[in-house]
Formats: structure tokens, sequence, C-alpha cells
């Protein structure tokens, strides 16, 4: 039994870390079952003005969220932890994501985009490391296993020909309306947006199996389909 997922997300997005999680849990049950799961990550950029030079990352939401940035960190660091997440917004740093995106293509030629998707998570939110820098990408790469070449991390510049082709799947996913995310598709099913439990992420994975027939229509409500299908 082959069972494909595809997830938009970026690895600043406290939303993708969660809905991350969930996604991988719920797969981890398919796979114990015997399942073969293959995800597929898609990049979305949700601050593409960012600059690549460090900063504090709650200075810079108190600026765009004014007296409300403390209590929105507060929330979703509640909410994080309710799947065993860490997060550290008093040492996240403020950062583009585009590197990082570049390192998780890479890993996923090589079959290690999993690993690497939730090491990026956690350097960004836990470890409040720097993940458009060159040493934390290299150090990311090592960990996991992942083969940067003889270039080492500056084969992640943005004037690379992968840096070209990043910058085509955003802008398709842009094109076709993806909004933010994450976005979810298991199989051929329903476009799910927004976080989604590990259950019902589960349960997409069980429709998706060539023992369950037709893909049910679309449920109302905001997991419903959205004419976003031709991006994935």
């Amino acid at each position: 039994m082959t069972v494909k997922a595809d997830m938009v997300l970026d690895v600043i997005c406290v939303h993708s870390y969660i809905g991350y999680t969930r996604l991988v849990r719920a797969a981890d049950r398919m796979r114990a079952r015997g399942a073969d799961v293959t995800i597929t990550f898609r990049p979305y950029e949700i601050a593409p003005a960012a600059s690549d030079s460090p900063q504090p990352l709650m200075p810079v939401l108190e600026r765009m969220l004014g007296p409300y940035a403390a209590t929105q960190a507060e929330i979703f660091t509640w909410q994080a932890a309710r799947d065993g997440l860490e997060l550290r917004y008093d040492r996240a740093v403020a950062t583009g994501s585009f590197r990082a995106h570049l390192l998780i293509g890479r890993a996923a030629e090589q079959g290690l985009a999993e690993p690497v998707v939730e090491r990026l998570f956690r350097a960004h939110f836990t470890d409040g490391l720097h993940i458009a820098g060159e040493e934390t990408l290299r150090e990311v790469a090592e960990e996991c296993g992942v083969d940067l070449g003889p270039g080492g991390a500056g084969a992640l510049a943005k004037g690379s020909e992968e840096a070209e082709e990043l910058r085509g799947q955003l802008h398709r996913l842009r094109r076709h309306g993806v909004p933010t995310p994450p976005v979810f598709r298991i199989g051929d099913g329903q476009i799910l947006l927004g976080v989604q439990t590990e259950d019902v992420l589960y349960e997409a994975m069980v429709a998706a199996g060539p023992a369950a027939g037709p893909a049910a229509e679309p449920a109302a409500g905001p997991a419903a389909a959205r004419p976003v299908d031709a991006a994935f």
C-alpha cells in the first residue's frame, strides 16, 4: 500500500510546524500498518521580503502586531506545547527562509526531507539558530546526513540553478492561489487548508489507500477543496 501526501509549508511558520508534526505522526501510524507513505514538501515564503540578516524575532513581531505580539506569542507557545513542541520566542531569530527551502530540496533528492524539515523547524523555533546562515545550514545538513556536494553550504546560494528552480516553484504556488500554509493534499483527495488534527490526516491517508475506492466529495468548511488543485 502506497500513500502520497503533499504539504505546503514554511519553516518559519508556527502553524506549519504544528501541521508538519501531526502529518508525520499520522504517516508513522500508516507506516506501522505496513504502508509506504511518501511526503512531498512544497515551499512557501510567508515573509518573502525578509532579510537574511538575523535579528531578534520578538521586536520584529512587535513592530508588526504592536501590543498584541506578546499575547500572540504566548498563544502560539501554548498551542505548540499541546503537540510536544517547544517555542522559544525569547531566542528565535527573524530571517528569510529561502535558503532553508533550498536545503529541503537538496535533502528531498536524497530521501531525507522529513528529518531536515523537522530539524529546521526546531533550529528556528527552539534553538534560536539563524536558519538562513551558512553555518546553520551546513550543520543541519551534516546532522541529517545530507550531502551538499563539493560546494558545501555554498551550493545553497541564491544565485544557483537550484535557486532559480525554487523561485519557479514559489511563483507557481502563488499563481494558482495557494493560501498561507499549512496546506495539505493526501493522495488525489481534497485540499485541506490550515492546521488539521492528526486523526483527520490519518483518516485521509486511510481513505487514499488502494482499497478505499473513489475519493469522497469535498467537505464544507475550512477543509473544503479549493481551486488550487493544479498546483499539486
